[in-house]
Order: C-alpha cells, then sequence, then structure tokens
C-alpha cells in the first residue's frame, strides 16, 4: 500500500488560490473516476475553502497542515501550539475528523510529538525532508508515547523524496527512478496549476526551476502512478489501521 497524500495550502510564491479552486476538483474527479482515496493535509485557515468541495463524510481523509503554514521551528512553543490547536479546531468545526498532522516543509520542532499528543493528534507524517537527504530513508526513533510518524519514502537513489515536485524537476529520469514498494507519495495543488507569476517575492531563477514542468506534465506524472496495476493508494488512516502496512 502507498499513502496518497496533497497538501492544501496557499500557490506557492504567489499566495493564490488556483490550485484549491481549480486543481483540486479536478484531483477528486479522478481519484473518483479510480476508486482512490488520499489524505489532505490542509491549513487550518483554508477550512472552508476545502469544504466547497470536499465534503467531510466522503471517502478521503483530511489532516492538519498547520494554522497559516508558518515554519514551526521559528515559532515561540506558545505559537507553535496555536497552530496545531487551533488548526485542528477549525477543521473539525467544519465536519473533519483530524487525527494527523503534516508540518509545513516538513520542518518540525524538539517538542512537536509532546504538542501533537497533548492536542489529540493520532499520528505525525512530517517524518523526512524536502531535499535530498538521508533523512528520507532513515526511520526516526519511535517516541515513548508511540505516536506513529509517517512521510519517509525516497526514489532509487535512497535520499530524494518520492513526491510530485521531484518526479517533475527530474523528468524523465525521475519515472525511472520510481521505487514499486514506497509506501509514501506526496504532492501540492499548486503544481497542477503552475502559479508562480512574475513579481512574487521569491527569485525568478527560483521560480522558474519550481515551475519546471508543472501544469499538464504534472497531471501526466500523477495519472501514470494512480493507474499502476501493482499499486494500491490509500490513506495514512488506513495505512495505520489494524491490517494496513503501518509506518
Amino acid at each position: 500500500m502507498t499513502t496518497l497524500t496533497v497538501d492544501v495550502e496557499r500557490d506557492w510564491g504567489a499566495g493564490g488560490l488556483r490550485g484549491v479552486r481549480e486543481a483540486l476538483p479536478e484531483l477528486l474527479r479522478r481519484l473518483a473516476g479510480r476508486g482512490l482515496r488520499a489524505t489532505f493535509f490542509t491549513v487550518g485557515e483554508l477550512a472552508s475553502e476545502l469544504r466547497e468541495c470536499l465534503p467531510p463524510d466522503g471517502p478521503h481523509e483530511v489532516g492538519s497542515h498547520g494554522l497559516t503554514h508558518r515554519l514551526l521551528d521559528q515559532l515561540t512553543p506558545a505559537e507553535a501550539r496555536q497552530e496545531l490547536v487551533e488548526s485542528k479546531a477549525r477543521l473539525e468545526a467544519h465536519g473533519y475528523r483530524i487525527d494527523g498532522f503534516r508540518a509545513p516543509y516538513l520542518r518540525g520542532r524538539p517538542d512537536l510529538m509532546c504538542m501533537l499528543r497533548e492536542a489529540g493528534y493520532a499520528y505525525d507524517a512530517s517524518r523526512g525532508s524536502v531535499f535530498p537527504s538521508w533523512r528520507n530513508r532513515r526511520p526516526g526513533p519511535v517516541p515513548e508515547d508511540g505516536l506513529p510518524r509517517l512521510g519517509a519514502s525516497t526514489l532509487r537513489d535512497g535520499l530524494t523524496p518520492f513526491n510530485l515536485t521531484w518526479l517533475r524537476l527530474l523528468h524523465p529520469l525521475g519515472r525511472r527512478m520510481v521505487v514499486p514498494r514506497a509506501t509514501h507519495f506526496s504532492c501540492h495543488l499548486h503544481e497542477f496549476v503552475g502559479t508562480h507569476e512574475a513579481g512574487t517575492p521569491q527569485p525568478s531563477p527560483l521560480r522558474r526551476l519550481h515551475a519546471r514542468h508543472a501544469g499538464a506534465l504534472a497531471w501526466d506524472l500523477l495519472d501514470e502512478l494512480l493507474d499502476d496495476p501493482a499499486r494500491r493508494f490509500v490513506t495514512c488512516r488506513e495505512l495505520l489501521a489494524p491490517g494496513g502496512a503501518g509506518v
């Protein structure tokens, strides 16, 4: 089984909502056509936007991606705790059952697991790095409280994250680097619309790099994975359920 996770946040580098408003409905349509389920890690301030097209009683799971997508390791303990607690509260107020959390940019903090336990989360999906790193293949220590941790799968080099961003950046080589038994795959909605407009704060070279093969090719790459008969996509909650593949 492979978890299919989607980060629901504002468009990278632009701050807009084209990814949520344009890509999300299309993604849900493609998943429904294949009978597949995904986990959507959503920024709490976008709860109402998500609610417009993703019903709480549907087949998909919704998790927390923080309240405002601020980096947790740059916040005070009180600010970080608010990101966790308020995001969960807002999403639950819209009818969602929130079990999991994913830190923005996978950047946690030493006290994150304790905060998650206190806030009532059942698992963390922040393990690994958004960049090629040994952290993507070495499992972290199991906390004493036993809170499961998810999120680390790599391409064949054992370092590069198995996600849509790196499949795009490494295209066409990325397709040949996919590991059949990888258990976690992630993507961002803005990758499907390519919203990296001029005039944003990011330097132009970085903007162009991040926009590489966004849009139509991103959809093609995702479709190839979704149509792989050897891969069964599930939510994080399903993976962690009794009988699932675990962490």
